[in-house]
């Protein structure tokens, strides 16, 4: 940056060049803080939480369909209303490739968490595809939820609010990969 000093032809650009210079060093600072142990640990927590997001519900289906009463009433206190009994009919719609679909989308992010603790390959591919998934998961029961009239979410902030923390969690993941990936080059 120093060498560039001697070309700033006049006032504007050397508004410019330093707003440039601040966003870059704030860039790589920012770079060096998501490759610490706080940063990893902090992101690796919300990888587990969103890969139990992703194992709720088949859980809470599969409980239902097997019987597992006990399990289904315990896991539906912590539905919106408290009680599973209300998504019955949206249990009983949900078909065994959707179930699946989540399953798969929590063990994607599983992978991603393994990869990024492990450091070996590029975590957000993983991570990516497991979101793809869910997002295609939750497609499918918004036309399952408009058949049945059983709303699960029923504050659209709430699903918003998962996919921002989704995403800016990928995006984390990518930048931590870009990193390492820069520092080898």
């Amino acid at each position: 940056m120093e060498s560039e000093l001697g070309f700033i032809e006049n006032d504007n650009v050397a508004l410019h060049w330093a707003l440039g210079c601040v966003i870059a060093g704030y860039r790589e600072r920012m770079s060096d803080m998501l490759q610490t142990w706080y940063a990893r640990s902090a992101l690796a927590c919300l990888i587990v939480l969103l890969a139990l997001r992703e194992f709720f519900a088949p859980l809470l289906i599969m409980a239902y369909r097997m019987k597992y009463l006990g399990l289904a009433h315990f896991l539906g206190l912590r539905t919106a209303g408290d009680d599973y009994r209300r998504l019955i009919p949206l249990m009983d719609a949900t078909p065994a490739w959707v179930v699946a679909l989540w399953v798969v989308a929590g063990l994607l992010y599983l992978v991603a968490l393994w990869q990024m603790l492990r450091r070996t390959g590029a975590s957000y591919v993983s991570f990516f595809l497991g979101a793809g998934l869910d997002l295609a998961g939750v497609l499918a029961i918004r036309s399952i939820e408009a058949s049945t009239g059983v709303i699960v979410n029923p504050i659209p902030m709430v699903r918003l609010a998962g996919f921002v923390l989704t995403f800016s969690v990928g995006f984390v993941l990518w930048r931590m990969t870009w990193k390492s990936r820069a520092a080898a080059n």
